[in-house]
């Protein structure tokens, strides 16, 4: 066990202690494999994180400040951004075994497009894991896995970035687990599926595929994230099991030209804030082969009031297009949408919908466009 401070660190919100946890770093990596960050704010650019280390601190942070009740809800430990011109603060690229626990890391919108963590496998399987830890306001994604093999987030709030709050594309056999991952500017859970326009054919090649893959995301709420709850294109074998997802600006869960995956046991509610179209929907499944979505809650909580619904949303349940042995089937759609519980757009095989119990919710709307919810047994 290594003490950042007895490198020179200081931790006092004022001092640069790049080069103090640089040193403690490099001694870390030369055997002695725990870093441990005293309560403190540790100012410093970003850095590198070597093989088989532990970076661990007393993060024990809360969620938001109301009313000056909770002046410490960041948390105790926190290492802040200096600068923000690199791919990303800690970066774990062709980085194995290493830990990060207990850490607040505030991205304090540094840079254009820094992720908080990154990390990438380039020919083995790397079993990083990031626990217990607070990672908001970077200007990327809040993690940024590509192609990781073996990846693991557990117990982490992911909060306030501009991009995703967990990019997983072409990462594959890991954990999401019992996380929050909430308002964040792009997708809560994302892996695309095709190469972006300015990528290099020689990336493409080292990138194989654009998916994500044998990923157990169990548990985990995700709300209030600006582009959607989760989206995932060309992916395979993803189990997405008893979650909560809230009032994301989007789709709850949208599946992509994807294939052999499951959608189980979820409580999915007021997705698609403030779009049209399909994306005001709860779930959107097109071009998926071999998935379920059976055994969800799915609820539009048209009564809510913590923000200005100007119509009412999700217009959508489940939209279903082109789809292949799949099943849609025991979903339970009390009030889940405004407009059609399952909207079957057909182009079909092998798929069975079936038995999934909507009732549609009693709206009345005014020549101005206005609308309330007539009948209302949950109350406010």
């Amino acid at each position: 066990m290594l003490n950042v401070q007895d490198f020179g660190a200081k931790g006092d919100n004022q001092t640069d202690d790049t080069q103090a946890i640089e040193a403690a770093l490099d001694a870390a990596a030369g055997g002695e494999a725990t870093l441990w960050f005293p309560t403190g704010t540790y100012l410093t650019h970003p850095l590198k994180v070597p093989s088989h280390v532990t970076l661990m601190g007393h993060s024990s942070w809360g969620y938001l400040d109301r009313d000056d009740k909770d002046p410490d809800f960041k948390g105790r430990t926190t290492l802040a951004a200096l600068s923000g011109d690199a791919n990303a603060f800690l970066d774990l690229d062709d980085i194995r075994g290493t830990r990060i626990l207990g850490l607040t890391l505030d991205g304090r919108k540094q840079g254009e497009a820094m992720h908080g963590i990154y990390t990438r496998n380039r020919g083995n399987e790397l079993h990083n894991m990031i626990e217990d830890c607070r990672i908001e306001h970077f200007t990327g994604s809040g993690i940024r896995f590509e192609r990781a093999w073996v990846l693991g987030v557990r117990r982490s709030l992911i909060m306030f970035n501009g991009g995703h709050g967990i990019d997983l594309t072409s990462g594959y056999d890991g954990w999401i687990i019992d996380c929050q991952v909430s308002a964040n500017g792009g997708y809560g859970l994302f892996a695309r599926g095709q190469a972006p326009d300015d990528m290099s054919e020689e990336e493409k090649e080292a990138l194989k595929f654009f998916g994500a893959a044998s990923i157990k995301i169990t548990a985990n709420r995700i709300e209030w994230n600006k582009q959607g709850g989760i989206y995932f294109n060309g992916s395979n074998s993803m189990q997405i099991t008893g979650c909560s997802l809230d009032h994301n600006f989007g789709p709850g869960v949208h599946l992509k030209n994807s294939v052999a995956n499951t959608v189980s046991g979820n409580l999915i509610r007021s997705s698609g804030v403030d779009k049209q179209d399909d994306q005001c929907s709860q779930v959107l499944l097109e071009g998926c082969n071999g998935t379920s979505v059976t055994g969800n809650t799915l609820w539009g909580w048209y009564n809510r009031t913590e923000h200005d619904f100007t119509y009412p949303y999700p217009y959508f349940g489940i939209i279903a297009k082109n789809l292949s042995g799949c099943v849609i089937a025991d979903n339970a759609m009390y009030h889940a949408s405004s407009k059609e519980g399952v909207r079957d757009d057909g182009g079909h095989t092998g798929t069975i919908i079936k038995d999934n119990a909507y009732v549609k919710p009693n709206i009345e709307f005014d020549e101005d466009g206005g609308w309330k919810l007539l009948d209302d047994p949950v109350g406010t």
